[in-house]
This record gives C-alpha cells, structure tokens and sequence, in this order.
C-alpha cells in the first residue's frame, strides 16, 4: 500500500482538484454545536494560517479524488463558502461573489460546468439550492441530510448578515459607501482564512486501500457507528457490476426499517442483537472486528441478506405492532408486556424464534408458549423482585438463539425451546423475593412510574379470576377503593397505593364512586355488575391490614398461577 502525505491549502486544494464523495461514507450530519465552533475558530484566526487536520483520499478512474476521511469538513467548507457567496452578491460585489464560486463550480477540460464537490446522497438538493447560483429550476425533496445541510447553511448566512448588519449600524460614519466598504474588506478578510486553512492531504493508490484506511481510522475512535463501518464493509465486498449497487440499496432499507419505527431503534443495537441470535455473544465495541473476520467476499451476500431478513422481526420486538395484528394476539400482547418490563436480554433469543416461526421451522401456537414462558419469567424477575443479571441471563438467551437458529426441523426446536424453559425456571425468584417486590408495587396520583404494570396486573388477574371489568379495557382507569384523598395516619400512601386496594372501573362508574366511603363504593359496583374478592364481600369496613392480606392473596395467585413459568 502507498500513501503519499503533503501540507497544502485550502485554495490550492480547491483549484486544482474534483473531489467525490464515494458511497461508502455516512450523511452530512454536523449540527449546531459543530457549526458554531467551526465558525469561532474561523473568526478566532481572522488573517492567519490554522491547521484544519487531515483528508484521507485516493484518486478514481475519472481523475476525481474519492473523500475517505474529511468529508464532513470539506462539505461544510463548501456550505460557509456558498453563504459567503451569497452575501458578496447581496453587497453587490459581484465580482467578488463570482471569483469565489470558482472554488465551488468551475469549468472542466471539456468547457463544462462541474461542481468541485460530487455527493451521491443530497443529491441534488446540495448543488441545486446550495452551490448552483441562483434558484434551483427542480423540485427538490428534503430528507434527513438535506435538512442539515439546510440548517448549516441558514447558520452561517444568518451569522454572516448578523456580522454585515453590524457595519451598517456603525454610528461613526454615515457614509453608506464607506459602510458597504468595510463590510466588504471584512468579508474578503475571512474569505481569505478559509482559503488559507491548512491540511495534510494523504493520498492513496487505489479504493481497496482506502477501505481499509477507511476501517482503520474510524475503528481506533468513536467517530463512526457500527453500521457505518459494516456498511463499508459490505460494500467493499459486494461491488456494484452494473448501475444498481444492490448492497447498498438494502443496507439502505435495513436502516430504514430501523429508522421509521415508532420507537427510537438504534441500527447497531440491531446487528448486535441479530449477531448475537445467529453466531457469537458479542459487545457492540467489539461486534465490527469480529463480524468483519467472517463476512468475506464469497459470503458477503449470503449475510446481507441475513440482517436484511432480520430487520423487520427485530423491530416488531419493540413494536409489536408492526408485524402481528389481531390474529396473533397472544404473539403481540407478549412482546408488548416485555417491552413494559424494559428488558433487552431476551432480544436475540426472541429473534430466533421470530426467525425460526418466519421459516416455518415452529408454528404459531409454540411461538406463542414461549413467548409467553418468557413473559411469565421476566415478569417475576425483572418487573417485580428487581433482579439484576450479572450477564448469565443475556448469555443463556444469546446461546439460546444460535442453537434454534441450528435447528431444522421442529422436533430440534422444540427440544431447545424446553431447555431454555427449563433454565427460566431455575432462575424464577423465591416467593418471599416475589412478594417482598409485589407489595412494592405502587400508585397512586403522587406516584405513576409504575401505573402501566399495575394496569397489565390487575387485567391478568382480574381476567384470571373471572372479575373482569365491565367496558371497553382501553377506557378502563384504575380506582382506589380506599380514596387516595383520604391518605393519612395508618392509611399511608404504600398501603392505599398498593395492588390490593385497586381495581379497573369504567369511566362513567368512576366517576360514580369518587371520595365515597367504602361500603358505598362496593355496592355501587356490585349494583353494576362488578366482582370484587369473597374477602371484600365479607368485610365490614376496609382496614390497612385487609388491603395488605388482599395485596398478598394477589401476589400468591400470580407467581403459582397467573405468571407460572
């Protein structure tokens, strides 16, 4: 490999070269906060030569040079050139404003007009209202890049107005023209620090090399995502042979799966977790070493197409919905309880057993049985004893996961997914661990966090019990039958916001029972038709004790029925 480096200017580098922004390469994505430092340190060093970094690049068959590492400086450059533009030409210096534009567009060996930046993405939104002079004559679409190229650009034109205003209202001449002037002289002051700012320019032999520098550069720090870097990987090893680059276009559908979710998805999450469900328990900091020691060139394909499958199981894990309608209500009311529970162990098992249902290795019933023993446990450990894993849960699930994964036929299947049963129950927690943690459970109007779970208990356990609630149980609110207005002295609020002195009405009967003592609550919601425990029906009046022994009878119906895994 040989790698060439030299100091060079910004000018120079702009005046005798094309550059491209090969596919490989993430989005502009600067904000606000690189944008206003890149701003003070331009105006920090007005008139004087600073250092920017490097630009790693190699050079295509067209004569252009392919950006590596630099890119989203270079493009930002471009943007802060623009602007300034822009405003020589709102000063009516144009002449000013189109020496400058030869640093953005020029004319090529053939007379033809070429922009000095190529972009395959924003493309063309960055030439069109960006670098060309003038409006742009097309419609132009606005994505996510788009919107932050937008926004670089409205920065620095804002910034520079702002400074160009300043002259104007410079109350120590009232000569327009002299205003103008030094508006101009300051302007030309800082077109000049950016042409002058210096780079190390390392130049490469060829794209293959640049891969790999590529690689190296940005796995050494933080700059880029796992799914970048396994995009450039996948890239390097799949390249396009004719006009459609088909390993880009579905790594571009696998991160748009990710990225459309109603719930905040991260893509890396998503490699990992797939990653993890087919071949090895890896860390997300460790996963692209790994992955790229076995994706090579004779498999690239294959494994592409692995995550490309993947994807949308994984999303419906945290979004049930995107997958599994009415008839697979089980299938979606368990994913749904997980993603309550906030529990992320399971993920790559679960997506095993997506996968291996999607492939007809195991039928809908048996997913949904484990998904259910799954529910069931993490209910108990997770959602009510608190129990933290010191790794052995993500690992049990991880190696779960790659031996259905191995399984082909469901005879295999179902002897693993009874084996992974079989260790959930090893790790159910004690019944003094479960019930300690049920009696914690708590709400009241001073304390929601946990209102979603006492919702999902109290209609298991209703519905287990036959006291189901009269009304639809999307509209159902949770009653207190001990009022909440009335806690004090025994009645404190970790007895009134238990489980046991709660239940789901319907709106209209809620409204009914309000503050009301007790025994009048319990006859309007007999009246109604609602059930409530033998022990409420027998009691003269509701005492702390009573709604502890009821939280209790709860607690015991739930981890020997209710939740049994």
């Amino acid at each position: 490999m040989k790698i060439e480096s030299h100091d060079v200017s910004l000018e120079k580098l702009l005046q005798g070269n094309y550059f491209q922004i090969p596919k490989f390469q993430r989005p502009y994505s600067w904000e606000a906060e690189q944008i206003n430092e890149f701003w003070s340190d331009v105006n920090s060093n007005l008139g004087e030569t600073y250092f920017i970094g490097s630009m790693v690049v190699y050079e295509t068959k067209s004569g252009k040079l392919a950006v590596v590492d630099g890119q989203q400086r270079l493009t930002t450059i471009a943007i802060f050139l623009s602007a300034i533009r822009d405003q020589f030409f709102a000063l009516d210096s144009e002449n000013s404003a189109i020496g400058l534009q030869q640093f953005i567009e020029r004319k090529n060996v053939d007379n033809q007009d070429v922009f000095v930046l190529e972009t395959e993405s924003s493309y063309p939104y960055l030439q069109e209202r960006i670098f060309k002079v003038g409006q742009p004559e097309i419609p132009l679409e606005i994505g996510s890049e788009e919107k932050a190229i937008s926004s670089a650009f409205e920065s620095f034109t804002k910034k520079l107005k702002a400074k160009v205003d300043t002259f104007f209202s410079d109350p120590s001449t009232e000569d327009l023209t002299e205003k103008k002037e030094a508006a101009l002289d300051w302007l030309r002051l800082l077109r000049k620090t950016l042409l002058s700012l210096s780079i190390i320019l390392v130049t490469l032999d060829d794209e293959d090399d640049a891969y790999l520098i590529f690689e190296t550069l940005n796995t050494r720090g933080k700059d880029l995502a796992l799914s970048d870097l396994l995009k450039n990987h996948f890239v390097r090893h799949q390249k396009s042979k004719g006009s459609v680059d088909h390993a880009r276009l579905k790594w571009e559908k696998i991160l748009e799966t990710v990225h459309t979710s109603e719930i905040d998805l991260d893509p890396d999450n998503f490699i990992v977790h797939s990653w993890q469900s087919r071949y090895d328990m890896v860390t997300k900091g460790k996963a692209f070493k790994k992955i790229r020691s076995v994706i090579k060139k004779q498999n690239a394909k294959d494994h592409l197409d692995m995550f490309l499958t993947d994807v949308g199981l994984w999303r419906a894990i945290f979004e049930p919905g995107y997958m599994f309608g009415n008839d697979k209500k089980e299938i979606r009311r368990s994913l749904s309880a997980l993603r309550e529970f906030r529990v992320v162990q399971p993920v790559p098992g679960i997506l095993s057993l997506l996968r291996s249902n999607s492939d007809g290795v195991i039928k809908d019933g048996k997913l949904a049985d484990a998904l259910k023993k799954i529910e069931n446990f993490h209910f108990s450990f997770t959602a009510v004893a608190s129990s933290r894993s010191s790794g052995g849960i993500s690992g049990m699930y991880s190696s779960f996961g790659r031996k259905l994964f191995d399984c082909k036929n469901s005879q295999d299947a179902a002897n693993e997914i009874q084996d992974l049963i079989s260790k959930l129950r090893e790790r159910v927690p004690t019944a003094t661990e479960f019930d300690a943690g049920f009696e914690k459970i708590l709400y009241t109007k001073a304390n929601t966090s946990q209102r979603a779970l006492v919702r999902y208990i109290l209609q298991k356990t209703f519905s287990y019990e036959g006291m189901t609630a009269i009304g639809e149980s999307g509209d159902l609110t949770i009653e207190h039958l001990y009022p909440q207005a009335k806690i004090s002295g025994e009645f404190t609020a970790g007895v009134v916001g238990q489980v046991g002195n709660l239940i789901l009405v319907d709106p209209k009967t809620n409204d009914q029972l309000g503050i009301k003592p007790f025994e009048e609550k319990r006859k309007i919601l007999i009246d109604k038709g609602y059930k409530l425990p033998q022990e409420f029906l027998d009691a003269d009046v509701l005492s702390p004790e009573l709604i502890k022994e009821n939280t209790l009878r709860i607690s015991e119906l739930a981890r020997t029925q209710v939740w049994r895994v």
